[in-house]
Formats: structure tokens, sequence, C-alpha cells
């Protein structure tokens, strides 16, 4: 099974799908409560994902997306209880391949390592639809039991972006609404000036600890350096296609595993 657990911190791992380009590669995020696990986004679908975490726990499970796209949802399908905000509630249900942007220039480039996923076929691949079985939105608390996150509405990556906040810790898992790259703001649904609001906001929250949607974890001041580029215009990324080149370029192989730090950020 090409599925890797990266130990983050005390009760929180994350998951990743080997043999996917390492811009691509989404952090499917455990984790571990009294009461009940959380499992943040479910990457590309790759490869049985629930049964997977099962065989590190074995307390009910709450799969919450923090957006449709198709690098994030691609095991939503496999969880009872699957949680999103109702903006992307028509995206998520639809599955496929335009609702949740496989689209266009994503169809186009070579992503998946065809030796690790000799079977994986861009004119084929599809998200199974995966209705939501509720919605959470901007102030919504999930609770684990012995710790607690706020949900925080994040658009501008996309319409319904959400995050996840835990005040006592000052740990943000803050989807694609940032993370330690080049930031995403082009496509059909996504809005440059919401997210510009949002960026700001996030600026102002006094997260200590940012568990993202892809790359390994940072601290504050490196969110600060992210942002501050971005709005610099010197951390967006350009057209897809020419975007990939230059990483294939620059890249020995860019299927490989990342180096992620022990403390996690």
């Amino acid at each position: 099974m090409s599925l890797v657990t990266i130990p983050v911190a005390p009760g929180v791992s994350c998951i990743q799908e080997t043999g996917v380009a390492n811009f691509m590669r989404c952090n499917i995020w455990h984790v571990q409560g009294r009461d009940c696990d959380l499992v943040i986004d479910t990457g590309m679908g790759l490869n049985p994902l629930k049964q997977y975490i099962a065989q590190s726990t074995d307390k009910p499970l709450k799969a919450i997306a923090t957006h449709s796209h198709f690098d994030h949802s691609g095991s939503l399908h496999e969880f009872d209880c699957r949680l999103g905000h109702k903006l992307e509630a028509e995206a998520f249900a639809a599955g496929g391949r335009d609702a949740v942007l496989f689209k266009g220039a994503w169809t186009e480039i070579d992503f998946i390592c065809p030796q690790r996923h000799g079977d994986f076929d861009r004119q084929t691949y599809s998200i199974t639809p995966a209705p939501l079985t509720g919605y959470i939105d901007e102030g919504d608390i999930i609770d684990l039991g012995d710790r607690a996150f706020q949900v925080l509405h994040l658009p501008g990556h996309s319409p319904g972006s959400i995050g996840l906040y835990d005040l006592k810790s000052a740990t943000l898992f803050s989807g694609d609404a940032i993370y330690d790259g080049a930031l995403l703001d082009s496509h059909p649904h996504s809005d440059k000036q919401i997210y510009r609001h949002t960026l700001e906001r996030l600026q102002r929250l006094g997260a200590e600890v940012i568990h993202a949607g892809h790359s390994p974890s940072f601290g504050g001041e490196k969110l600060d350096e992210i942002i501050n580029g971005y709005f610099s215009g010197q951390n967006v990324m350009p057209d897809v296609k020419e975007w990939f080149a230059e990483f294939q370029a620059n890249e020995n192989d860019p299927y490989a595993n990342q180096n992620w730090p022990e403390s996690g950020c």
C-alpha cells in the first residue's frame, strides 16, 4: 500500500500517498482524541484510506474536508461521517472530474509516478461522489473530548475552504488557505480579493504551529514570510504547466519522500 505515516506531534500524524509529486501530495491529518479521531482531508483516493487508519485506532472517525479539490477529497466517500462547508456541498456530492477541478492543465501533467501507480490513468481518473453528512462553518466547535477545534471559514483559494484552530495550543490545520509553497489563487472559483482578506486574518490569528494541506508544517514566522511573499507577487503559482516544468527541472526526483523535521514544524 502506497501510504506512509509521519508522526508530527503527540496525537497528530500526517499520512501521505507516496508516488505523488511533492507539490501535489496532500497532507492527510490523523488527529487522535479521547472520544473520537479526526481525519482532515483524504488525498487523491489512490489507496484505501479508512482501513489503513483503522490499523492505528479503534475510535470513531470524523472525516473533515478543508475543501473539495480532487487532491483533498479522493477518499472522503470511505467515511460514514463527512463534514465540510456548505458552499462546496454540490462539488462533494458530484465528485467526478470537473466539479472537483480535475480539468485543464491538471489533466496534462505527470504528478503521479508511473512506477508506483502503474494503474493510474489521467484519462479515466475520477473522484467517487461523497455527499456531506453534515455542514461546518465559522465558529463551530469540533470536540474530541480532550481537545477541541474552532472552525474558521477561510475562503479565497476556494469558496468553502475551512481551517481548524486549537486556541489552547495555537495550532492551525489550514488546508490550502496557506502552505509552504507557491499559493494558488487562479482556480475558476478562486477570489483574489477575498483570499487577501483571509491571509490578513491568518497573520492576525497568532497561530504558532501550522499543519497545512501540502508540505511540512511550519511556525508563525514562516507564515508571515509566505504571506508577505504572496502580497509582494513573489509567491504566486503562475501557469500550471509552466510551473510544473520548472518544478521537474529543479527536482532530482519529484516523487521522493519529503523531509519532515522531528518537531513537525
